[in-house]
């Protein structure tokens, strides 16, 4: 992380901190997941937070945020068997589960952001760049000695770009609410809608989730290429991440 980076981030977290102490709220906790987990300074960034701000950064592990959005979702999940991804900016996390419980937690460097940064030259990719994200995250998966080799029928779905998908969905009347199981072909069918030389594109992203729209197909072509790694057919959309999970888990010990 940069200079001016580090200030941005250290200006933001002394606005929320000034907010909590104007609430008089006391227990409070900063946890962190990719965005400081995968930065070579990551050690001097969190003393500078310390120094500046008298605050503690809780930086998670891939396979503990997995773990994470896991137990935050857990009560909602709508099958006992299958697989969570957490699709982030920097990384995603895969969590294998039976009988509802955490069989293993994998972390992967291909999060939205990141793939969008890598591979994407406007806002929307074109096919090719959809093709340069696809094999990208293949080639991430590849490096992971997943412990199964059965087909995983049932995903579910956590993050921001993920429930921004299940609303265009909604909007474009492909489903008829988010909380159904979608099926995963909507997924391809809803990303080869959106093509960087159409306008209708980019005002079906402005409408529903401006901030995403650079992130979505990247997320929409991830979710694809762990859907087919697998052999997921549903996806169900939690509404529930890894704050809910740090909750239960971390605070009130629930889990």
């Amino acid at each position: 992380m940069n200079k001016e980076g580090i200030k941005k981030l250290v200006a933001l977290l002394k606005e929320i901190k000034s907010d909590l102490d104007q609430l008089n709220v006391k227990c409070y906790h900063f946890f962190s997941t990719a965005p400081l987990r995968i930065i070579e300074n990551r050690a001097q960034v969190i003393q500078i937070i310390k120094d500046k701000i008298k605050i503690d950064v809780d930086v998670l592990s891939g396979e503990e945020e997995g773990e994470l959005s896991f137990y935050g979702s857990v009560s909602t999940i709508k099958k006992d068997e299958g697989i969570l991804i957490d699709v982030g900016g920097g990384s995603v996390e895969i969590v294998l589960f039976k009988n509802k419980k955490i069989i293993k937690s994998y972390s992967i460097r291909a999060g939205s952001l990141k793939m969008y940064n890598e591979y994407v030259s406007l806002l929307i990719p074109t096919e090719k760049e959809c093709e340069l994200i696809k094999n990208a995250v293949y080639s991430e998966l590849k490096k992971i000695n997943f412990e199964t080799e059965e087909r995983l029928p049932f995903m579910c779905g956590v993050g921001g770009n993920i429930r921004a998908m299940g609303k265009i969905l909604v909007d474009l009347n492909l489903i008829k609410s988010k909380k159904d199981l979608i099926d995963i072909k909507l997924v391809n069918k809803l990303r080869m809608k959106f093509k960087p030389e159409k306008k209708d594109t980019y005002m079906e992203i402005l409408q529903v989730k401006p901030s995403r729209i650079h992130t979505l197909v990247p997320a929409l072509l991830i979710v694809e290429s762990i859907s087919s790694y697998f052999g997921c057919e549903k996806l169900q959309i939690s509404k529930y991440t890894v704050r809910e999970g740090y909750l239960y888990e971390k605070l009130l010990k629930r889990c």
